[in-house]
């Protein structure tokens, strides 16, 4: 038996063809807009995607940063982000919990649905490393289930697949000394089987 459930494609995005493509233009918009507001009349310097998976939002990032960088866990994802995408930069790390990358060296930081998929002390360890790189000053864009009644797998092996939704107060908390400056519903493609899959949360300067 596997220590642990192997991240696929397929599992980052769980539709294909029409409405993955659909899924991937909404998502750029609300990402796009975000950074594009954060960016204003500069260009960040630095920007980091946790949890990128295979880099289907990081060239959203480099719109507006200088220099991006995208962690993951999962080998299969980052060779075919690298693939993809060869002109940016994916480091693989045993954990969301440790980067390899200074204190406060990043202006922007996106985590993408990830956090949902770790039990409280895990995300809450994400979440703790994500201020510890953030620069002063810097942006948070979170992305994840607030519908606090959603727990889908076993908290004790979440590393075999687990999902948990966690009210947007929930991550204030977390995320402070952080504010909450801007808020709204993840939208995908219809037809999906729940109408609610999660909320974009941007996090600035109190």
């Amino acid at each position: 038996m596997s220590e642990r459930k192997t991240w696929t494609p397929s599992d980052v995005v769980d539709v294909s063809g029409p409405a993955a493509l659909l899924r991937n233009y909404l998502e750029q918009g609300y990402v796009r807009d975000c950074i594009t507001r954060v960016a204003g009349e500069g260009r960040i310097r630095i920007a980091y995607d946790v949890g990128c998976g295979f880099g289907r939002l990081t060239p959203v990032l480099a719109e507006q940063a200088a220099r991006v960088v995208g962690f993951e866990r999962e080998a299969q994802l980052v060779e075919t982000a690298r693939r993809l995408l060869p002109n940016y930069e994916f480091i693989q790390v045993a954990s969301l919990e440790q980067l390899p990358v200074p204190d406060h060296s990043a202006e922007f930081v996106m985590i993408f649905t990830v956090l949902q998929h770790m039990p409280d002390w895990n995300a809450e360890a994400v979440i703790e490393e994500t201020l510890r790189v953030l620069s002063p000053g810097g942006f948070v864009l979170a992305v994840e289930e607030t519908d606090a009644t959603l727990e889908a797998g076993d908290a004790e092996h979440a590393e075999f697949g687990y999902t948990k939704g966690r009210s947007w107060s929930w991550y204030a908390r977390h995320f402070e000394p952080l504010k909450l400056i801007r808020m709204a519903p993840r939208i995908i493609e219809p037809g999906y089987p729940r109408a609610d899959v999660g909320t974009y949360m941007l996090f600035g300067p109190a």
